[in-house]
């Protein structure tokens, strides 16, 4: 059990490294394979982009967001669609501890009627069977040479 524990808290320390930065820089090649997705297209995409880069869009974020580790949260964004069969999806994310408060400012009520746009890596933990999205920002500047910053 605590083998299991130490190699998941491993995992994450590669897979996240430093989230001192509260900005990501892509390189312009990597920018330019980035896809936005509707939520639901992007969760019947089989298999599922893992370790790319893609924009999901979205309307509101769950209240709930957990402390997880010392620099990392657990939330959810969620897509509403009125009039559908499934109105509500959603999709789980982590979110680094110098984002969250931009994270946390993201409205809470699917009524408020806004669309937003969110860029993250999807990225999944094969010991629990979890996948995520690690979001990056919302937020994108294209710079010199094409690298694009993505931020809150």
């Amino acid at each position: 059990m605590i083998g299991t524990i130490l190699r998941l808290a491993l995992l994450l320390a590669l897979v996240f490294g430093s989230s001192a930065a509260a900005a990501e820089r892509v390189d312009a090649k990597v920018w330019r394979r980035v896809k936005t997705y509707d939520m639901r297209a992007l969760q019947k995409l089989e298999p599922l982009p893992l370790r790319q880069i893609v924009g999901v869009r979205f309307n509101y974020r769950n209240p709930e967001v957990r402390h997880l580790k010392p620099n990392w949260f657990q939330g959810s964004i969620w897509s509403y669609s009125r009039g559908e069969k499934d109105d509500f999806d959603y999709i789980q994310v982590m979110v680094s501890k110098a984002d969250v408060g931009a994270f946390k400012a993201l409205p809470t009520d699917f009524r408020a009627g806004a669309n937003f746009v969110v860029y993250g890596q999807i990225l999944k933990d094969q010991e629990a069977n979890f996948t995520f999205l690690r979001l990056l920002g919302t937020k994108v500047k294209r710079g010199k040479g094409g690298r694009v910053t993505v931020s809150w």
